[in-house]
């Protein structure tokens, strides 16, 4: 694979290999401590979820294998969601009268949003490894929630920086994005960055046309691209997700879309598109990453991700939702390792301000908000002549922390 390190913004790493996690002074007693994984494992999303599953489970597997927690072995408990907020809140709460206090997985912000409001009531807490909802973390904030990966504000941001860094003659941009509060996330935070961050570097003004706004499972965009090539587009932010964004992709490059605009980039279903579409995957085509592995190439951590994934026949490339599970059972693994029960009395303030090391290198969930400031990550995915019929051509390592924005518990997102 063809890989060229550029790194945009710097985005520095913290190293340092995922050691045994220490044992705690506690009597080594010996029985499970149950983790809830709720994912969402059909549709459009259930790549996802299994590969939630996966990185989970490899992190209980290493765990374990390094005598657990206090004696203590880790249980990973799945649940699918299906994509609904009540099947996930019936799942969460059949785990919780099971004796499960620690949740975690969440692909969809709407479901997340859901089990957020139970998390209190059941005395547990939920870390999220998926939901990129600027809500959950602002205005719907809930002291039982935190978020290991990036967000919309700060995957956004740093996307938007970058494509006005590399495409600096595209002048009008376009966007498309599902009706639902990870679109209207998405859009939010493009409305502010793009074209801000093309006055700050080129000194020059950009046309945002207006958002084609569509529903989660369409299979019919024709009309939304006809619209898009009668904007006179140079660019074009893709807010959609999953299954979703791959139709968009293959519907879009059947019409000559893709081939009329400069760029454009996508709020983040990382591979699954050139999966898809192989010789077909558009060659201008930005790609956002909870986490892609080619950015971490002396990190122990990813490289042991990255090993168990292959050896497990589970193919050659891992994805961020891998990274993202594995990086929330390796926190949750070390607040409970310095001691703290498994009650959200105990683990919140355990987890608050905690940094911890992972695929992405040093986290740290922000004790405001508890929402991680890390590195954002894209990759310039393109057509290839080989067995996988795609190819990374480039990748972007963004430093984060300038985008996450100032946390604001309980209040919306400001800008500016």
């Amino acid at each position: 694979m063809r890989t060229n390190r550029r790194q945009f913004i710097g985005g520095a790493l913290g190293l340092g290999a995922l050691s045994a996690f220490p044992i705690s002074a506690i009597a080594q007693s010996g029985g499970t401590i149950k983790i809830g994984l709720i994912t969402s494992l059909q549709g459009g999303y259930a790549a996802f979820g299994q590969n939630h599953q996966r990185g989970a489970q490899f992190a209980v597997d290493e765990i374990n294998a390094a005598g657990g927690i206090g004696g203590k072995k880790l249980e990973l408990v799945v649940r699918d969601d299906g994509l609904k907020p009540d099947i996930g809140i019936a799942a969460a709460r059949e785990l919780a009268a099971d004796g499960v206090r620690i949740f975690t997985g969440g692909l969809v912000s709407g479901v997340v949003l859901a089990l957020n409001g139970i998390m209190g009531e059941l005395d547990s807490i939920f870390v999220s490894a998926a939901a990129h909802g600027n809500n959950l973390t602002h205005e719907d904030f809930k002291p039982n929630y935190f978020r290991v990966t990036d967000y919309s504000a700060m995957r956004v941001g740093a996307g938007s920086h970058l494509v006005a860094q590399r495409y600096k003659d595209a002048k009008v941009w376009g966007s498309i994005a599902p009706d639902a509060e990870i679109g209207r996330s998405v859009m939010e935070v493009v409305n502010f960055h793009l074209p801000r961050a093309y006055k700050e570097l080129h000194g020059a003004e950009v046309k945002m046309t207006e958002t084609l706004w569509t529903k989660f499972g369409a299979t019919d965009y024709r009309n939304e691209i006809a619209r898009l090539m009668s904007q006179g587009i140079d660019g074009l932010i893709v807010g959609l997700g999953g299954a979703d964004e791959t139709t968009f992709l293959q519907q879009a490059g059947q019409l000559g879309l893709t081939k009329k605009i400069q760029g454009f980039f996508t709020s983040g279903s990382e591979f699954l598109g050139a999966i898809a579409l192989k010789e077909r995957t558009p060659e201008n085509y930005w790609s956002g990453f909870h986490w892609y592995y080619g950015a971490y190439p002396d990190n122990p951590i990813a490289k042991r991700v990255v090993d168990t994934f292959r050896e497990k026949g589970y193919g050659k490339h891992p994805d961020g939702f891998v990274g993202m599970t594995h990086a929330a059972i390796s926190a949750i693994s070390a607040a409970l390792a310095k001691g703290a029960g498994e009650t959200s009395k105990e683990l919140i303030p355990a987890l608050e301000g905690m940094s911890f090391d992972s695929v992405k290198g040093k986290i740290t969930l922000r004790k405001e908000d508890h929402q991680a400031i890390s590195d954002v990550n894209y990759a310039l995915l393109g057509p290839a002549k080989n067995e996988d019929g795609w190819e990374v051509v480039d990748f972007a390592r963004v430093d984060g922390e300038p985008f996450a924005g100032a946390p604001t518990p309980g209040q919306p997102l400001k800008f500016g």
